[in-house]
């Protein structure tokens, strides 16, 4: 489980969906590309999100604890906003021999801009383009003092019905474990939500990683979860999704929420 990747540069992950969706609200690790509208503020919070690997060959364990994965949206015109988050605190405990070495710490920022450059009100469909840097603040957990970045590409369709598809694809340039180099990863995700009616909603995401890294570094997600509207301006959303791939056991849930502050 990769925890020392925030989000908003895609993964983990992450990784959540939602189909009780208000407009501004959305679940899910693949992005909308709608932005907010302008003088407007949204407000996404991973209130908590909990991670389990047992290792199968050897009794040893990896739990990680992200509390406040927090990104914030701010509307400049109609096709474009700008937006700016970080993991408010990072815990990492590996144990083996029955000794538990733990790290923790705040994330690194990541700052972003969303342009919405195609609609097609006839077809329900858009798309946008999302450049976003990552800025290290050398964390014991995740800090390795090296900038980071990529390109997110959004999509998404409307089918009527309470039915929407969306699907992302993304590169990224990140640093190795080792700091002596970069590795390209090629991310890719789908998602499905269906509106159930009043406040609640359901939700189907599945990702995909491949990494020049090798293939120790490529993943994928296949996940599920519910949504609960509150207000028009307030989401709950829990998610539990699994990694799949060769030795792979990871489990992780997720309780998050979306607050649309102005």
């Amino acid at each position: 489980m990769a925890f020392a990747r925030p989000p908003y540069p895609a993964v983990l992950a992450s990784i959540l969906l939602a189909a009780a969706f208000l407009p501004g609200l959305r679940a899910q690790v693949t992005e909308t590309p709608e932005t907010i509208a302008p003088g407007s503020v949204l407000m996404r919070m991973d209130a908590i999100s909990l991670g389990l690997e047992p290792d199968t060959a050897e009794p040893n364990q990896y739990r990680a604890l992200a509390l406040g994965t927090t990104i914030v949206s701010a509307g400049l015109t109609d096709s474009v906003d700008v937006e700016a988050g970080t993991q408010l605190f990072l815990r990492n405990t590996f144990s083996t021999s029955g000794s538990d070495h733990t790290q923790s710490g705040i994330g690194d920022f990541t700052f972003r801009t969303k342009w919405t450059y195609w609609k097609d009100p006839s077809s329900g469909q858009e798309a946008a383009i999302i450049p976003y840097v990552v800025v290290p603040v050398n964390s014991s957990v995740v800090g390795n003092d090296f900038v980071e970045g990529g390109l997110i590409l959004p999509w998404a369709r409307d089918f009527g019905g309470g039915f929407r598809a969306e699907a992302m694809a993304e590169w990224d340039e990140f640093r190795n474990v080792s700091n002596t180099r970069y590795d390209t990863r090629w991310y890719g995700s789908a998602a499905a939500q269906w509106d159930l009616g009043g406040r609640v909603g359901a939700y189907a995401e599945a990702t995909l990683g491949l990494s020049t890294a090798g293939s120790s570094s490529d993943t994928g997600t296949v996940g599920a979860g519910a949504t609960l509207s509150v207000s028009k301006d307030f989401q709950w959303d829990f998610e539990v999704s699994k990694v799949i791939g060769p030795g792979r056991n990871q489990w992780t849930e997720v309780l998050r929420f979306r607050w649309k502050i102005l």
